[in-house]
Parts: C-alpha cells; sequence; structure tokens
C-alpha cells in the first residue's frame, strides 16, 4: 500500500512540477538552466522573437497588410479598366445617403442629388443639403457645396436641379439662384439670355444641369443654354422647333425634345445611339410622348397610355426594358446617371442598368414607394405623404477616388496584390542568385572565386535606379502591361543578390575549414552534397535575415519605379503607380487621400519587414541567446 502511495505522490509531484515551470514567472535558477538544456535552436529562436515587442509589432502589421490585400480582394471585386469621370477626385466619406433626420418630419417635394451631395425641396419652400464636399480645386473660388446662401435660405424656393458639383434652384417670384462649382458660370443666368427673359416676360418651367452646363424651359415653349462653349454648341436648338418644346430630357451631348404634338425631336451630337436610334412611334405621332428622362447615353419616354419606349446605346442593358415591364401600365420614371426607374400601376418599382456603386440594391421593402427621386447615383424612394422610406445606390468612397473616379480603398487592395507579389519574385531570383554564386564562390575559391567576385563587382558598380529604369524602357518598350510587369520583377530580381553573395561567400570561407567539411570529404560525400546539405544549413540564418531586407528593398523599388512610370502600367493598379498623381502640387495640397494612403501601406509594408528582419537578426545571435 505504501509502495503505491509512494508512486502516486511521485507521479504527482512530477505533474506539478510541469505545470509550475509552465506557468510559473519567477522561476529559480536551476529551472532555468534545466528548461535551455531541453530548448532546441528553433525553440530558443522563436522564444526570442515572441519576447520581442517590435517582432510582434512588425508581424502583426504585415499580416494586417497581407491579409488587407490578398483575403480583401476576394471579398470586394474589382475591375481594373472602370472609369467615371464624373465622381473624380472626391474626398473620404460614407455618408452621401445619410439624409438629416429633420426631414422624417416633412412633406419632400423633390430632391436632387450631385455626385457626392443631395439637396431635398419641402413643401415650406427650404432646401436642406447633405453628403460631401465635391472638393472640385479652384484657384481664389470657393465652391462649397454643403454651405447654402444667405439669399437662397431667405427665398421661398419652388424648383431645383443639380448638375455634378453645383446646385440651381427657382423661387416663386421666378428668380433664378445657384451656387457650388461655377467654372463656366452655370449657376447664373448670362446677360444675353436674362435681356430676352426681361423682353419678352419669359418664366422659367423647367430646369435641368450637367456636369458644366445648365438649360432652362421658359413658358414660352423656348429652351436655353449656358454653360461650357461644348454643349452651348451641340445643344442648338432649330428655329423649327422654338415655341413648340413642352418637356426635354438631357445627356452630356445630346437632349430628347418632346414637342407639342407629343413627337420627340433629338438635338446634340450626331452619329450617338441616343440621336439615332429613336423609335419610329415617337417620330410619327402613332405614340404620344407625356415625359423624358435619360440617362448620359439612353432615353426612356413615358406615353400618354402608361407605355414605355426606349433607346440609345446598349451598356449595361440600357436599350431594353427589364423583364416583367413589357406590358405594364407604367405610372412613374425616373433616371440616374447609368439607370433608369420606373414604377407600374400595380407599385412594383424596377431599376435596370449599371451596379458598379450599387444602384441595383433597392431596399428590402419599395411596397410604399409611389416615386423615386434619383440623379446621378443616388437614389430616394418617397411615399404618397412625401417621405422618404428608402434611400440606395453610392455611399461614398471610404478612402475617397481617384482622378479618373476610381475607388481608392479597392485600388489600394487590389494593387497590394501586385506590390506584395512583385517582392516575393524578387525575393526567390535574388535569393537564388545569391546562394549559387556565394556557395560556388567560397566553397571552390581559386579561379572560380575571382571570376565570380569580378562579375559581382562589374553588378555592383551599376547605379541601381538608372540601369533599371534604361533596361525597363529598353526592352519593355512595346510589351504589354503584364509582360513588362515580369520584365520589371526580373530586373530588380538580377540587380539585388549581389550584397547577400558576398556574405554566403565569407561566410563560407569559414565553414569550409571546419572540421565536419574535412569528415564529409573524408567519407567521400560528393562536393555538390556537402555544400547543399552540410554547409548550407549553417549559413541558413544569415539568408533568412536578408529574405526580409530584399523583400523590402523590391517593394521600395517597383514603388519607385511605378512612380516613375517605369513599372507596372495603368490600368493595373500598384501602390507606386497609385503614387504618380502626387507629382502635381493641386493633388498633394488639395486631394491628399489620392497619395497619403497608398503612401502610408507602402511605408507600413516595408517597415513591418524591416522590424521582422532586424528581430530576427537578434534572435538568431548566439550572444543575445546568452541573455
Amino acid at each position: 500500500m505504501s509502495k503505491k502511495n509512494n508512486t502516486a505522490k511521485k507521479v504527482r509531484t512530477s505533474f506539478v512540477s510541469i505545470f509550475k515551470r509552465l506557468f510559473s514567472f519567477k522561476r529559480s535558477e536551476e529551472n532555468l538552466f534545466e528548461e535551455e538544456m531541453l530548448r532546441t535552436p528553433g525553440k530558443i529562436i522563436f522564444l526570442n522573437l515572441i519576447h520581442n515587442k517590435l517582432a510582434i509589432i512588425g508581424f502583426v502589421g504585415f499580416m494586417s497588410v497581407f491579409l488587407f490585400c490578398f483575403v480583401g480582394s476576394r471579398i470586394f471585386p474589382f475591375t481594373p479598366t472602370y472609369i467615371e469621370l464624373t465622381n473624380s477626385s472626391l474626398r473620404p466619406s460614407t455618408n452621401y445617403l445619410d439624409y438629416p433626420a429633420e426631414l422624417e418630419d416633412k412633406e419632400i417635394v423633390k430632391i436632387v442629388s450631385g455626385v457626392s451631395f443631395s439637396v431635398a425641396l419641402t413643401n415650406d419652400g427650404n432646401l436642406t443639403v447633405w453628403g460631401t464636399e465635391c472638393n472640385r480645386y479652384m484657384r481664389g473660388v470657393s465652391d462649397l457645396i454643403l454651405e447654402i446662401p444667405k439669399e437662397i435660405q431667405d427665398a421661398n424656393i419652388v424648383d431645383i436641379e443639380a448638375g455634378s458639383r453645383f446646385v440651381i434652384c427657382l423661387d416663386d417670384e421666378g428668380n433664378f439662384y445657384g451656387w457650388g462649382h461655377y467654372g463656366n458660370d452655370q449657376t447664373t443666368v448670362p446677360d444675353q439670355v436674362q435681356m430676352v427673359f426681361d423682353f419678352l416676360n419669359v418664366k422659367i418651367v423647367k430646369m435641368t444641369a450637367g456636369t458644366q452646363w445648365t438649360a432652362v424651359l421658359g413658358d414660352n415653349n423656348c429652351l436655353y443654354v449656358w454653360g461650357s462653349m461644348q454643349a452651348r454648341n451641340n445643344f442648338l436648338i432649330p428655329l423649327a422647333l422654338d415655341y413648340r418644346i413642352v418637356d426635354f430630357a438631357a445627356s452630356e451631348d445630346n437632349m430628347a425634345l418632346i414637342l407639342d404634338d407629343g413627337t420627340v425631336e433629338i438635338i446634340g451630337m450626331r452619329g450617338t445611339e441616343f440621336y439615332d436610334r429613336v423609335p419610329v412611334a415617337l417620330t410619327d405621332g402613332s405614340a404620344r410622348a407625356v415625359k423624358a428622362v435619360s440617362t448620359n447615353r439612353n432615353v426612356l419616354v413615358l406615353d400618354d397610355e402608361g407605355k414605355l419606349h426606349i433607346w440609345g446605346s446598349s451598356e449595361n442593358g440600357l436599350n431594353r426594358l427589364p423583364e416583367g415591364l413589357n406590358n405594364e401600365r407604367v405610372v412613374h420614371i425616373a433616371s440616374g446617371y447609368k439607370n433608369f426607374v420606373a414604377i407600374d400601376e400595380d407599385g412594383d418599382v424596377f431599376v435596370w442598368g449599371a451596379n458598379e456603386l450599387n444602384q441595383l440594391k433597392l431596399p428590402e421593402n419599395t411596397a410604399g414607394f409611389t416615386r423615386v427621386e434619383s440623379d446621378f447615383f443616388q437614389f430616394y424612394g418617397l411615399n404618397d405623404d412625401g417621405k422618404i422610406v428608402g434611400a440606395w445606390g453610392n455611399k461614398g468612397y471610404i478612402w475617397g477616388s481617384d482622378q479618373f473616379g476610381r475607388d481608392i480603398f479597392s485600388r489600394v487592395m487590389h494593387g497590394g496584390l501586385i506590390s506584395l507579389r512583385v517582392g516575393a519574385i524578387v525575393v526567390i531570383i535574388a535569393i537564388t542568385t545569391a546562394i549559387l554564386v556565394g556557395l560556388t564562390s567560397g566553397f571552390f575559391g581559386g579561379w572560380i572565386d575571382h571570376v565570380l567576385m569580378r562579375l559581382t563587382d562589374v553588378f555592383e558598380s551599376l547605379p541601381f535606379l538608372p540601369i533599371a529604369v534604361t533596361l525597363s524602357f529598353a526592352i519593355g518598350h512595346d510589351m504589354s502591361p503584364q509582360n513588362k510587369m515580369y520584365l520589371m520583377m526580373v530586373i530588380i530580381g538580377l540587380l539585388s543578390w549581389m550584397p547577400l553573395a558576398r556574405l554566403i561567400r565569407a561566410q563560407l570561407l569559414l565553414e569550409r575549414e571546419k572540421d565536419f567539411v574535412t569528415a564529409a570529404k573524408a567519407l567521400g560525400i560528393k562536393q555538390r552534397g556537402i555544400m547543399f546539405k552540410h554547409i548550407l544549413p549553417n549559413v541558413f540564418n544569415l539568408i533568412v535575415v536578408n529574405i526580409t531586407i530584399i523583400y523590402a528593398t523590391g517593394l521600395l523599388m517597383e514603388s519607385i519605379l511605378s512612380y516613375l512610370g517605369f513599372g507596372v502600367q495603368e490600368p493595373t493598379p500598384s501602390w507606386g503607380n497609385m503614387l504618380t498623381s502626387a507629382q502635381e502640387s493641386v493633388v498633394i495640397q488639395f486631394f491628399w487621400w489620392r497619395w497619403v494612403i497608398p503612401a502610408l501601406f507602402v511605408v507600413a509594408a516595408a517597415l513591418s519587414i524591416n522590424l521582422i528582419g532586424d528581430a530576427l537578426r537578434e534572435a538568431m545571435d548566439p550572444k543575445a541567446n546568452e541573455r
């Protein structure tokens, strides 16, 4: 019995001792010495790393960047060729659809939207604006869109319209107002037009606005256009149409005019689908048009029988009606920049067209919609009482947009894939070359060593950046962007191996004189086996540390070459070519998000890798392990 008790006591004591060693922070010198005896070199290096705060910061930083790019790119789709110039250089924000709570208790007459803002007109004649400033740069000119001028606040507004970055409105006395970006004086009635209004006593009955122009329809059934010279040239009204226009819908280059007999005429740029494909029923009087709306390249007309007529570009399927709408009677139509909206007599809501900014993502409940106010990329569903009951479309850009209206968030994410892959390929090329040259030179010595080291001297004497730029331009001048990217990886890799090759050679000169190499030779092991199986593992620590240095260098070199225009080419994104816009002083001063955000990712990735490299060097240092 006593023997069994003693055995159980010993087992219990042994387990208690193990747990004490594992979880006790205050360990005796004997326990520490005992544990050191049991640790493998790999375990010692690992423990040194996890106790190094800089190593943890570097590892967390790099993994965050890595997961953001490689995992995030799977979640968020991306089209490199996507361009939307109307949304260029919009500042970071996601509040485009966040209308003020005060509107919930008011009857809304109309909502219009620009590229990053919306304005609501309520039945008391007041305006409410929300969203984000467009940030259009104009030297010496204020273009704030969220600050309604005092004279407009004091007026009783009866109608509003919005261009891409400005707003126009009309009060109950027929006075015209405007504010926002007015580089082409599109927010002010020109003197010659005002003279006509005064002489003929013309009152404005309808307005519309584009990116750089304004058009109004007078109660004399004449159309007046001002703003950019291109718009004024495009929208010249034939004399035969004067005093006959009752409604109109405009794109950037064309207008669809509804005449007093219900037919439709097109003015503007000839040779477009908008101009050439008007349904015959709308030109010969078979159908009588009562309302027209348009996207930037298509027209939708509602006739007096509730039927729809559609034509224009086939892009995004906007030249045809969606299924289920062909034979229905429609009571309401609206349009955005790339979308049409229709509500039939049963209250069903149809939205079709582009979807890159969630234009087709309708709210779950649309039963209360009686009309939809849409403009550019924002949509608001309203009920019979004029209350907003749903909003969808472009919420904004969390990191802003670039000069082509592309989302910087997704471009940084997908551009990181390219930049991180470039660094990895550079490491593979440089490490492989350095190992082959360094091992061969250090092991064999003699004339082989002299030839390889002189070759290393030649490569090392070449100025890195000028040679990389010259080779990238000369060899890849006629290459596709994809092939040029691979060429850049090879060039950077072939110009980055020399320092590591010298270090490996120096280390090998020490290792080859040791006893284990002599013993291996005596056993008849081949030279290749001695080099790669016996000597290479002893310089592996050196290689691991230098992998991080070369990786960070490759990452930075890709950014530099792409920044200068000799690396990854548009539209394929990389962190380097996203920094190209920083060459303009206007971008640095006014559009900081276009260069600061990708620059931060370059710095974060390179710094994280360098921190990991420094921590590895300390962890693998025998003197550090003695502490």
